[in-house]
């Protein structure tokens, strides 16, 4: 396609989803250029991009290339490639190119708009997201390589599952305008809002629901609300890590091998890791509200990619995004913005209404986000009578998920779990916990909405999945309610050796 449109236009944006391979095709625009002795000049935004590049250059069998970044080692203008950082060439002078490639071609640099409308050699922009409104005025030629729908359904990208368990109130929260993402909620007023204990709490006990223990990525406002993120999960018992922009280097790649490793389950992000990572990452916590698509789609790509083993990303929606903006792959523009494009008033509020009629809606009963026209949610088969198909209240307090997420609870699923619950009480009672029968009753309750009337009185081993449920509620119910008074170890052991005595 490039090709094709190669003498009709001089400027191009290649846009393909994170994760679809934009540096390996970039590559092999490269080689086009090298092979035959003219020069490429290739731009990054991110500094974590350039090494990144330069070796994924050479795995296709490019020579090395110049690298143009401080005082790096490898800085040789008489190389055919010359990858650069974007703000070092900005106080340097221009070297010679027969073609510029400006990757992450959506972040918005004045002076380099301005150099692409002075030069004229071609210039190709690449982009997962090439939604800025003045994207157009610069580039001519969009070019979609793929859909992201597409490479999910060609099994290149992984699909992906949202649940919505907490829409936090925004109401209040002004925006502001920004160079690479467009319009978006202020950061220290949002902050404010999702560093609410309670919120922060239901990050970790929702993961502990249904997270599987997956290796996650959780978006994060700012600092404070990152390191407060990790330490609700350490508190839970899940190894937590934070990363920032301002990590250094090699304290980043040490997280990331520990990431890897499995030894960290979590890392809480702040304006770091949208992109350039290649880690296998199944689950995201995304608890940074946001405005703009461009952030949106750049975070959840993060776990797009595939892996051995993996069958979907589980997305965790914290901040009300998906309500807001749709499926990350519903997100599609068939031409750049561009404040010269000729789109009135009215056709921007007929796009408005066709938007909103195409957003996901939540479940009530599971908190999965079903597509648009979906009656019958396809996790947990709930069906709303005639009239209830409607958008929840957003201010209520979060319900805990405790439906099951893939079929109705069966009589043998709520014995299993009563048993199972019966099984940790007794654990409890043999610790010297001095914990009542009652808990296990409200326990059951608290998951399937009735008294366990009817079951059997047997114990059997707690699964994994039901010892994390009972945490999360400990986390829940520690944060509304003083602690009970202590029993004693040996008031506990009689507890237990008469409940013993009684079931058998």
């Amino acid at each position: 396609m490039l090709r094709q449109s190669w003498k009709a236009h001089r400027t191009h944006v290649l846009q393909a989803p994170t994760g679809s391979g934009k540096t390996v095709i970039a590559a092999h625009i490269v080689h086009g250029f090298v092979s035959r002795k003219m020069r490429v000049l290739f731009i990054v935004p991110l500094t974590v991009l350039i090494e990144q590049t330069a070796a994924s250059f050479m795995k296709q069998g490019l020579p090395p290339a110049g690298i143009i970044w401080r005082d790096h080692p490898g800085l040789d203008y008489s190389k055919l490639i010359q990858i650069a950082s974007i703000d070092t060439l900005e106080n340097r002078t221009m070297p010679d190119y027969d073609c510029i490639i400006y990757d992450e071609a959506h972040s918005r640099r004045r002076w380099f708009l301005e150099h692409i409308q002075e030069t004229d050699k071609p210039v190709i922009g690449l982009s997962a997201t090439p939604f800025t409104p003045w994207m157009g005025n610069y580039y001519t030629n969009l070019i979609k390589v793929a859909t992201t729908r597409e490479l999910i359904d060609q099994g290149y990208l992984t699909d992906f599952e949202i649940y919505a368990p907490h829409t936090p109130d925004l109401s209040a929260v002004k925006t502001r305008k920004s160079a690479e993402f467009g319009e978006d909620y202020i950061e220290a007023q949002v902050a404010e809002i999702m560093q609410d204990h309670t919120l922060v709490a239901d990050i970790v006990s929702t993961w502990l629901q249904i997270g599987e223990n997956e290796p996650t990525i959780a978006f994060c406002v700012n600092v404070a609300h990152a390191n407060q993120v990790a330490n609700e999960f350490s508190s839970g018992g899940v190894e937590a890590e934070v990363i920032t922009a301002k990590t250094p280097m090699q304290e980043r790649q040490e997280i990331f091998k520990r990431f890897s490793m499995g030894i960290t389950r979590v890392m809480c992000n702040v304006g770091t890791l949208i992109a350039g990572l290649d880690l296998d990452v199944r689950c995201i916590v995304y608890a940074r509200p946001t405005k703009s698509e461009i952030r949106y789609i750049q975070c959840i790509g993060r776990g797009l990619r595939t892996a051995d083993g993996k069958e979907r990303c589980l997305i965790l929606d914290h901040s009300g995004t998906v309500h807001r903006l749709g499926y990350p792959d519903s997100i599609e523009y068939d031409s750049l913005r561009s404040d010269k494009d000729g789109m009135d008033t009215n056709s921007r509020i007929i796009k408005e209404i066709e938007r909103i009629e195409k957003l996901p809606k939540e479940c009530p009963s599971c908190k999965f986000m079903k597509p648009a026209g979906m009656h019958e949610c396809s996790k947990c088969g709930f069906s709303p009578r005639m009239g209830e198909d409607v958008d929840v209240d957003r201010t209520r307090e979060l319900v805990a998920l405790n439906k099951k997420l893939d079929k109705p609870a069966t009589k043998d699923d709520k014995q299993r779990f009563y048993s199972e619950l019966l099984g940790y009480y007794f654990e409890k009672l043999r610790d010297g916990k001095g914990w009542k029968k009652g808990w296990v009753a409200n326990q059951y309750r608290a998951k399937f909405g009735v008294w366990p009337n009817g079951l059997k009185e047997f114990a059997t081993d707690p699964t994994k999945e039901t010892r994390n449920y009972i945490m999360s509620q400990n986390i829940r119910r520690a944060k509304r309610k003083p602690p009970g008074k202590p029993v004693s170890k040996e008031e506990g052991l009689a507890h237990f050796q008469k409940i013993r005595e009684s079931l058998e």
